[in-house]
């Protein structure tokens, strides 16, 4: 009697978002029964030890979905994962994942649609974000969360300066997240004093009744400057801030990763930003501790 054949897993095939970040950052989105065929055609090569025919494992797995759903595979999804296969075959390391895979994930309103490349955020590993969007939304997300620190540590006046990199045009189409402030779009109309950088805008608040740190910090981990501030402020009663927003990172993402997809056929998601090394200074005055 023949011995059955041991099926063995491959992990970073069949699971990829349970992998680093480096192995799931790019990925599609698609039906199910082409994500499971397409996986299970690539598992079978990679234990025969075959060099990986990355266009022709997307043409395979295209006819098996065919097969074991008996509808028909719509065009659009057809298109997109043949465009895959392509990105692959040129060392886009881009990720398949399945619709059912990506209901678990955060996507932009409106997504995800078959045959646009998303990016995962670099420190939430539930967010994806379109490759046209993703230096924008990501620097935004850091300064934000600049600007929470702050508010909650008591801070009564913000000033926003730019160093280097993006500037006017690109902190106009910033949500700033300081609602409840009086706010000052400057539009690079003059310079700070002290440095000669250019002022972005300026916010004025109440400031907050208690000091405190907010939760779900992200980046404030990795800043020693930040959390220098907030120890000052919590443990000794600092009443003046200074501090960098600093994105120098491209996270590979970048004009190379735009030519590359452009000769897959996949879809960038929108007009595309490229990285900017970009410097903001942020600095203003906490509350008194005498009314806090």
């Amino acid at each position: 009697m023949k011995k059955k054949e041991k099926v063995v897993d491959i992990p970073e095939v069949s699971k990829p978002l349970s992998q680093p970040y480096v192995e799931r950052q790019l990925i599609v989105v698609t039906d199910d029964a082409i994500v499971a065929a397409s996986r299970q055609v690539a598992i079978n090569e990679l234990q025969t030890k075959n060099a990986v025919n990355w266009a022709r494992i997307g043409e395979f797995a295209i006819q098996a979905a065919l097969g074991l759903t008996g509808d028909l595979i719509t065009t659009v999804a057809e298109e997109a994962f043949a465009a895959w296969g392509r990105a692959r075959e040129i060392g886009l390391e881009v990720v398949p994942i399945s619709k059912s895979e990506a209901s678990s994930l955060s996507f932009p309103p409106g997504h995800p649609r078959d045959g646009v490349l998303y990016i995962g955020h670099p420190a939430l590993p539930d967010i994806y974000h379109t490759a046209a969007e993703f230096h924008r939304v990501t620097f935004e997300h850091k300064f934000s969360e600049a600007i929470l620190l702050l508010t909650c540590l008591g801070a009564t006046e913000i000033n926003v300066a730019h160093v280097r990199g993006w500037s006017r045009d690109f902190s106009t189409s910033l949500s700033i997240p300081v609602p409840t402030a009086e706010v000052s779009l400057q539009g690079e109309v003059g310079t700070t004093a002290k440095t000669g950088d250019s002022l972005l805008f300026q916010a004025t608040l109440d400031g907050a009744k208690q000091p405190e740190l907010p939760g779900n910090l992200v980046w404030f981990h990795h800043e020693p400057t930040w959390q220098a501030i907030a120890k000052a402020r919590l443990d000794f009663g600092l009443r003046d801030f200074s501090l960098n927003v600093s994105y120098n990172d491209d996270y590979g993402v970048n004009a190379g990763l735009k030519v590359a997809v452009a000769k897959t056929g996949l879809d960038l998601g929108g007009r595309f930003e490229d990285h900017v090394s970009t410097e903001w200074r942020i600095s203003g005055k906490f509350k008194s501790a005498s009314t806090t």
